[in-house]
């Protein structure tokens, strides 16, 4: 099992981490136990999720008022609110117009789901009848983004978010708001590798976490959802 620091910062991906990975974005529920675990870690220590999701899908998934309250980061880094879905400040966004060109551009093939989430939005192709197929039209398809927007490949999604915001920017500069706490972050995707370098490039120490397969610059491992519930219990 990883390290549990005495004083950590606890930054949480939620899709693969909190919640298992499921073909309709939709409906993946959290864990179990994992609103009663946040209600109660937010008592002993500063939590944060951070997810690619935008705020107001987070909280419809986590119950909303009714759930638990954390502080969230959402759209990797372009909003930062509450687990609840509020939103408390947007980073500057792209577009409009780019946006709905680009929605509309989309390679429409069986399976392929475009996720809305306003400031952003996310293809998933996990239920393509041809996944491979789908990555290779989505790929000609990213090459028409134009300046102002990234696209960000996941497992088997991709994301399309103003430029310059990641998961690492958000954790660096909220780490450095707690410099006498020990970041600790868990994460499944392409994307918290980010977040991982970022951390790993403080001078602080962090503890960084991946779950699942697959290759990854963090310094520890859990296999699964259920592992990382395990994991978080330590901390109470």
């Amino acid at each position: 099992m990883p390290p549990v620091p005495p004083r950590p910062l606890l930054f949480l991906d939620y899709d693969g981490t909190l919640a298992p990975i499921v073909d309709d974005p939709a409906a993946a529920v959290p864990h179990p136990d994992v609103p009663d675990l946040l209600a109660r870690l937010v008592d002993a220590h500063p939590v944060v999720v951070i997810t690619g999701r935008d705020l107001a899908a987070l909280g419809r998934l986590l119950g909303g008022a009714g759930g638990p309250r954390v502080r969230a980061v959402g759209l990797h880094g372009v909003e930062t609110g509450w687990s609840d879905g509020t939103v408390e400040e947007r980073a500057t966004e792209a577009h409009g117009e780019a946006l709905d060109r680009l929605r509309a551009a989309v390679p429409d093939a069986q399976g392929v789901v475009v996720e809305d989430k306003g400031a952003a939005f996310a293809v998933h192709y996990r239920a393509a009848a041809d996944p491979d197929a789908a990555r290779a039209a989505l790929e000609a398809w990213a090459e028409t983004v134009p300046d102002g927007l990234t696209p960000i490949w996941g497992k088997r999604v991709v994301e399309l978010r103003p430029a310059g915001v990641s998961k690492g920017t958000a954790v660096a500069a909220l780490a450095a708001e707690h410099p006498d706490r020990t970041p600790v972050y868990l994460g499944d995707d392409v994307t918290d590798e980010d977040a991982f370098r970022a951390l790993q490039a403080l001078r602080q120490p962090a503890v960084t976490v991946k779950v699942g397969e697959g290759e990854t610059v963090a310094g520890h491992r859990l296999p699964d959802v259920d592992a990382v519930v395990a994991y978080l219990r330590a901390f109470l």
